[in-house]
C-alpha cells in the first residue's frame, strides 16, 4: 500500500506527529496470490521458471512507511531550512520544525532491490538470505520465528492462521511469515523511534528555552553595549572639552605669569624710585629742620615785637572785615536792583517782540496794499501808454491832413 501525501499546515509540511499517526494506521490485509503463483510454489515448473516466477509473481509490494517518512521529512527539512530566514547564522531565533526534524533519528531502511516508481514500495524476493541488513540502523536480524504478538502470525506446526490460512505450506507462506516478522520488528522499531522522538522533542524544548534565555541575555548585553558606547562617546566629548579647557587655562596661566613678571619688574622699579624719593625727602626734611631751628633761635628774641605787630594787624583786619561786610550789603542791594532791571528788561523785551510782530504784520499789510497800488499804477500806465499812442497816431493823421491842405490846392 502507498502512503498518503504529507499534509500541509499553513503552507508548510506536517510535523513529525502527523507522520507518526500515518504510520500507526491499521494495516491492510494482503490480497490472495494467483493460481500461477500457487502452481509455481507447488513445483510444477522448471527451475528457470521457478526463478522467473519468483522474480515476478511471488514478489509482493510492501509499503515502506519508514522510508517514506524519512525521505519526506528530510526533503521538508531541507526545503524549510533553505526558505526559513531565521536559519541564518547571526539570528538568535530557532526553527522548531527544523530542530525537531534534525533531532529525530532516521527511520528509513535501505534495500538495494527497491522497484522503480514512486520510491515508496519495497520489493522483497524469496531468494533473500536468512538475514536482513539495514543501513540506517546497522542491524542484522536473523530469520527465526517471531513471537505471536497480534495473533495473526503462522504457528510453527503449520496450523490454521486467521491471517494467511494454510499458505505456509510453500515459499509464499515462508515469505509471508518473514514479512510478518519484519512487520513486528518494524513496529518495535517504531515504538523505539517514537520514544526517541519524544526525548528529542523534550531536548528541543530545553534547547529552545536555553536559546531564548541566551537570546535575551544577548539582547541585554547588546543593550548594555549600546549604553556603554553612548556613555563612552559622552565621556570622550567631556574629555575633549576638558582638554580644551585645560589648554585655555594653560594659556591663561602663561599670560598671567608674563603679566606677573611685568608687574614684578614695575614693582621693583617703583621700589627703587620710592627708596630714592624717601632718601631725598629725608635729606630735605633734615635741611628744613636745620633751617627751622636756626630761624627759631634767631627770632626767639623778637617774639614780643611780633606779638605787638600781630595785635595791630588784627585790629586792622577787623576794620577791613567790617568794611567788607558793608560792601557785601551794598553788593546784595545792587544784585537785587539788577534782578529788578532784568525783570523789567524781560518785560520790555516781550513788549518789543509784540511790537515787532505787529510791525511785521503791518509791514506785510502795507506791502500787500503797495502791491495792489503798483498793480493799479502799472495798469494805468499801460492804459496811458495806449492812449498816448492813440493820440500820437491821431496827431500824425491830423498833421498829415493839415499838410495835405497846405500842399494841395483846393483841398479843405
Amino acid at each position: 500500500m502507498d502512503l498518503p501525501a504529507p499534509e500541509l499546515r499553513n503552507g508548510e509540511p506536517a510535523d513529525f506527529d502527523s507522520n507518526i499517526q500515518t504510520i500507526l494506521a491499521p494495516p491492510r490485509t494482503l490480497s490472495p496470490i494467483s493460481s500461477n503463483a500457487m502452481n509455481t510454489l507447488n513445483g510444477n515448473s522448471t527451475p528457470s521458471a521457478i526463478s522467473k516466477s519468483n522474480s515476478t509473481n511471488t514478489i509482493r509490494s510492501v509499503p515502506s512507511e519508514s522510508l517514506h517518512l524519512d525521505t519526506t521529512s528530510a526533503d521538508e527539512v531541507r526545503r524549510v531550512h533553505k526558505s526559513d530566514p531565521t536559519a541564518m547564522p547571526h539570528s538568535t531565533r530557532t526553527s522548531p520544525q527544523a530542530s525537531i526534524s534534525h533531532s529525530q533519528p532516521p527511520l528509513s531502511r535501505h534495500n538495494p532491490n527497491l522497484g522503480v516508481g514512486n520510491g515508496l514500495v519495497r520489493k522483497i524476493s524469496s531468494e533473500f538470505g536468512p538475514t536482513r541488513s539495514y543501513t540506517a540502523s546497522n542491524l542484522q536480524i536473523p530469520e527465526e520465528g517471531s513471537p505471536n504478538t497480534n495473533g495473526n502470525s503462522i504457528s510453527p506446526g503449520g496450523q490454521w492462521s486467521s491471517a494467511v490460512g494454510r499458505a505456509n505450506l510453500g515459499k509464499s507462506g515462508r515469505v509471508i511469515e518473514r514479512l510478518m516478522g519484519e512487520n513486528d520488528m518494524l513496529k518495535r522499531d517504531l515504538n523505539l523511534e517514537r520514544l526517541r522522538a519524544e526525548e528529542s522533542k523534550q531536548a528541543v524544548r530545553m534547547a529552545e528555552g536555553k536559546m531564548e534565555a541566551l537570546a535575551a541575555e544577548y539582547d541585554g548585553k547588546l543593550h548594555d553595549a549600546a549604553i556603554n558606547k553612548t556613555l563612552l562617546k559622552r565621556r570622550e566629548r567631556q574629555v575633549a572639552e576638558m582638554k580644551s579647557q585645560i589648554e585655555a587655562e594653560k594659556n591663561r596661566a602663561d599670560k598671567a605669569v608674563e603679566r606677573e613678571r611685568g608687574w614684578k619688574e614695575a614693582m621693583e622699579k617703583i621700589e627703587d624710585e620710592s627708596k630714592r624719593s624717601v632718601e631725598e625727602a629725608q635729606t630735605f626734611a633734615a635741611l628744613m629742620k636745620g633751617r627751622n631751628d636756626a630761624m627759631t633761635s634767631h627770632w626767639r628774641d623778637q617774639g614780643l615785637e611780633v606779638n605787638k605787630t600781630v595785635a595791630k594787624l588784627g585790629a586792622e583786619i577787623e576794620t577791613i572785615v567790617q568794611e567788607r561786610r558793608v560792601d557785601d550789603d551794598r553788593m546784595s542791594m545792587l544784585q537785587e536792583l539788577c534782578e529788578q532791571q532784568a525783570e523789567q528788561l524781560t518785560a520790555l523785551q516781550a513788549e518789543k517782540d509784540g511790537i515787532s510782530e505787529a510791525f511785521d504784520k503791518y509791514k506785510i499789510m502795507q506791502e500787500d496794499a503797495l502791491k495792489e497800488i503798483k498793480a493799479r499804477a502799472r495798469a494805468q500806465e499801460q492804459a496811458n501808454e495806449a492812449a498816448l499812442l492813440e493820440t500820437q497816431r491821431v496827431l500824425g493823421e491830423l498833421k498829415w491832413a493839415l499838410g495835405v491842405k497846405k500842399n494841395v490846392k483846393g483841398a479843405e
